[in-house]
């Protein structure tokens, strides 16, 4: 058997009892006793081949209730490893993970013109190659890899279709996964790259233990993902940029998908960046040859009224439709992630301070917002690794 095999070998409670402890580390035999349902010496057995094989490993001594201090049980993890890809259009980023999915080892790269198929995938399995065979020399393996991707693309088979906005030409039918097992010979799991931040900041971060949770990445595309009762809600063609393309304006912008006044028209990269231009133009005589949005949001934050004023407008715009989906989906968190996020602190006040204005809720039922979430830039690729993860012990939730 191969360790990228183990969890297929393993009997459904010792599944259970393994994901029991990754999502609620750790715990007492008591405890998991209580959580499955199964009697201490089923238990046991159960354990047995999950210590057998160090997936857990008994090393912690909980608080005493009266007579011997329990054993707490946690996920072992110097063996095995799982890698997790964000592959998006301004960078790709690799983290290697242990089985709780804590991040052991990163590797980031940004994405230009000269960043084809070729190019990209050969520095990821170069880099991937090297961990391997450093991992070899203390017995551990990688048993999986998860890629969180734009898309759109075919789930199934593992191929990234048509996405637009690489700056580099080639990013057309790439059958990702068929690629990487067939070169690292380990089990690859693919999603949107929303999909699987909103699933890492779910099962593993600050919505952890909240039942509906949205998950935005405003950058050159608004990608979204979202949780709602512990299930994915997918949506035509596993696309990801549903919430971009919803019009909040008929006789709006016109928008790259054929439509006008979609949000992605207004609170894009692209959108800003474009507008920021003809805003200077209006105002000079003169088109500027350079501004790209991190120089506009720093202008914006320093009090630039041409920056304030695109800034402005496109995150009320996105504040406004975020108002439209929270009021369906009732989430009690959302957070908002991605470049633009990151480097504008007044884009992001802007969108939450017009979304609760517009859904006018009282009290408790506002909808708390985060800044990042709890994995910030890393949410895609720690979520890729989980979708391995979750994948290996058949959570149907999340296919």
């Amino acid at each position: 058997m191969s360790n990228s095999e183990i969890f297929s070998r393993l009997p459904f409670e010792s599944k259970k009892i393994f994901s029991l402890i990754l999502h609620d580390q750790p715990l007492s035999k008591a405890a998991l006793s209580e959580l499955s349902g199964l009697k201490l010496t089923s238990l046991s057995r159960m354990m047995q081949p999950l210590e057998e094989l160090k997936l857990i490993t008994g090393s912690e001594i909980g608080e005493s209730t009266g007579g011997r201090k329990p054993v707490l049980y946690d996920i072992y993890t110097g063996k095995y490893y799982i890698i997790g890809i964000d592959i998006s259009r301004t960078y790709t980023q690799i983290v290697l993970t242990n089985l709780k999915l804590q991040p052991v080892k990163k590797y980031r790269f940004e994405m230009n013109s000269e960043s084809t198929p070729k190019l990209t995938l050969s520095i990821i399995l170069s880099w991937i190659k090297e961990v391997q065979e450093r991992l070899k020399k203390h017995n551990g393996s990688i048993i999986g890899m998860g890629i969180g991707t734009v898309g759109p693309l075919d789930r199934n088979s593992g191929v990234v279709l048509n996405p637009e906005n690489f700056e580099a030409p080639g990013w057309e039918n790439i059958h990702l996964k068929s690629i990487f097992e067939k070169r690292l010979e380990i089990p690859v799991v693919i999603d949107n790259g929303a999909n699987a931040a909103v699933l890492a900041e779910t099962c593993y971060g600050i919505g952890k233990g909240i039942k509906n949770v949205i998950y935005i990445n405003c950058g050159i595309g608004i990608r979204t993902g979202l949780i709602s009762s512990g299930v994915f809600v997918r949506n035509i063609n596993d696309s990801e940029d549903a919430f971009a393309h919803m019009i909040i304006d008929v006789n709006g912008e016109k928008c790259s998908c054929g439509n006008r006044g979609c949000i992605e028209a207004y609170a894009s990269i692209h959108s800003l960046t474009e507008k920021y231009k003809e805003l200077i133009k209006l105002n000079t005589g003169r088109f500027p040859d350079k501004s790209n949005y991190i120089n506009i949001c720093t202008a914006a934050e320093n009090s630039d009224s041409s920056a304030r004023k695109v800034i402005l407008e496109g995150a009320g715009i996105l504040g406004v439709g975020l108002a439209n989906l929270i009021k369906l989906v009732n989430p009690g968190i959302v957070i908002l992630s991605g470049p633009l996020i990151k480097h504008s602190r007044l884009f992001y006040e802007k969108c939450t301070e017009t979304a609760l204005e517009k859904i006018r809720t009282q009290g408790e039922s506002k909808p708390f917002f985060s800044s990042g979430g709890y994995f910030n830039e890393n949410a895609i690729s720690i979520g890729a690794a989980a979708l391995v993860m979750e994948s290996f012990l058949e959570n149907s939730n999340f296919k």
